[in-house]
């Protein structure tokens, strides 16, 4: 039997295989789950079971977390009255039309605040999850568009020693989805022992203070008041809110 072939030839540019598969390949080359794996916020009405779910779960387990002390804990969320009321409450438009989703938390209780061993561990598991949830033709969405986290603890119901980190959709791909070509090459990205890059781009945006104030602010304001200005807080999320992929 022959070896299957890399996509990614000794140069290192990705040969696109054209579309991604939007059914199980647990066979797929890691090269290829990570070049064709999508971030969907639009699934199939037909839910993944939990016993699926708990199997993705397990399998990201494996992923790297500081010390190896795998301090993740997992919320899994089906109730649409929940998620619309995180969506009320100023959490992601499309988490509207969300069936299924969870919530990473990690233990806070780390000693290297400057570089948040709690955050870098659970988004090593995030990430984890989804390349193996492509690998079964489930597509997965990773939000930060949430409720500040003291409101998000007090309505879950969370430990005082555990945060959450961030909140997954996910969902069985509704169709095969066109590649995305990446912005930037690795000869853009790296640069040798020091920062050495001639050629920066940065953010036009002038309202960038303006929308960090917005919502610092928006944030504090009283749920129950949130709730009620939610759909004129929408012009201000991030314009792809209601795409299917990218």
């Amino acid at each position: 039997m022959s070896e299957k072939q890399s996509s990614v030839p000794s140069d290192g540019k990705y040969i696109y295989p054209g579309v991604l598969v939007n059914r199980t390949n647990t066979e797929m080359l890691l090269e290829d789950a990570i070049a064709t794996r999508r971030t969907v916020r639009n699934y199939r009405d037909e839910p993944v079971p939990f016993d699926v779910f708990q199997q993705l779960i397990s399998l990201a387990t494996h992923a790297p977390t500081a010390c190896n002390e795998q301090r993740w804990r997992v919320i899994y969320i089906d109730d649409r009255e929940l998620l619309t009321e995180i969506y009320q409450r100023g959490g992601a438009a499309f988490l509207q039309k969300a069936k299924q989703a969870f919530i990473v938390l990690y233990n806070n209780q780390i000693d290297n605040i400057e570089y948040r061993d709690d955050i870098q561990s659970a988004s090593a598991f995030i990430s984890t999850f989804s390349l193996i949830a492509h690998s079964h033709g489930i597509g997965s969405c990773w939000v930060a568009h949430l409720p500040n986290k003291a409101e998000l603890k007090r309505l879950l119901g969370v430990h005082r020693y555990y945060d959450p980190i961030a909140l997954v959709t996910f969902g069985y791909y509704r169709e095969k989805v066109k590649i995305v070509v990446r912005k930037k090459q690795s000869t853009d990205l790296v640069s040798h022992n020091r920062f050495d890059f001639p050629n920066l781009a940065f953010s036009k945006e002038k309202n960038i203070t303006a929308r960090r104030i917005f919502r610092r602010i928006y944030y504090r304001i009283p749920a129950f008041l949130r709730k009620r200005i939610r759909k004129y807080s929408l012009p201000y999320e991030k314009k792809f809110y209601f795409e299917v992929y990218d």
